[in-house]
């Protein structure tokens, strides 16, 4: 009896070994997975903002030029993933983008800016913030990459006016030549 207690130990304590390392295993594997697949979402939102923010820049310029309406909703959608999915800092700085669409937009939807002057300053503003966001994003993503001077959209200086060169650039940097 003693032989046939020793196998059934044996047996039910390779099982139980079994089972542990079987759930361990699950368990490491759904957080890692749901990890990834949270990391997966923030970098698809933040790339959201970013290409959805150069697109409502170029809208607004077409708005000022052309009277073409801006359509916000494809904007609105990024926004909204970013706040389910972004951390507290992205949050903020895909927030002051906003910010500074609002700030900026009425004067080129109404058609009432008065110069490209005006517009160059209003571009200079909202590049900016955009710049901000990708650094922000970068960081959180992770925090070895270099910060960016520049946005990625290529656009001629803006010229320089009376006595002045070309000023800072738009995360207050100077502007490539003037260093």
């Amino acid at each position: 009896m003693s032989l046939d207690w020793g196998i059934t130990v044996t047996t039910v304590g390779g099982v139980a070994a079994t089972l542990i390392g079987v759930v361990t295993g699950t368990v490491l594997s759904s957080r890692s997975n749901r990890m990834h697949w949270a990391r997966d979402q923030q970098i698809a939102a933040c790339s959201a903002i970013v290409a959805e923010s150069t697109r409502i820049q170029l809208a607004l310029r077409r708005a000022w030029k052309h009277g073409d309406p801006v359509d916000w909703v494809a904007w609105n959608v990024a926004l909204g993933t970013i706040w389910l999915v972004g951390s507290p800092a992205v949050v903020d700085a895909a927030a002051r983008v906003d910010e500074v669409f609002w700030e900026c937009s009425d004067q080129f939807i109404r058609q009432t800016a008065s110069n490209e002057h005006v517009w160059g300053e209003a571009r200079d503003r909202m590049e900016a913030a955009r710049l901000h966001f990708i650094n922000t994003a970068r960081r959180y993503v992770d925090p070895q990459r270099a910060r960016l001077t520049q946005t990625p959209v290529s656009r001629p200086p803006r010229p320089s006016t009376a006595g002045r060169t070309r000023g800072p650039g738009p995360d207050s940097t100077p502007a490539p030549g003037t260093v």
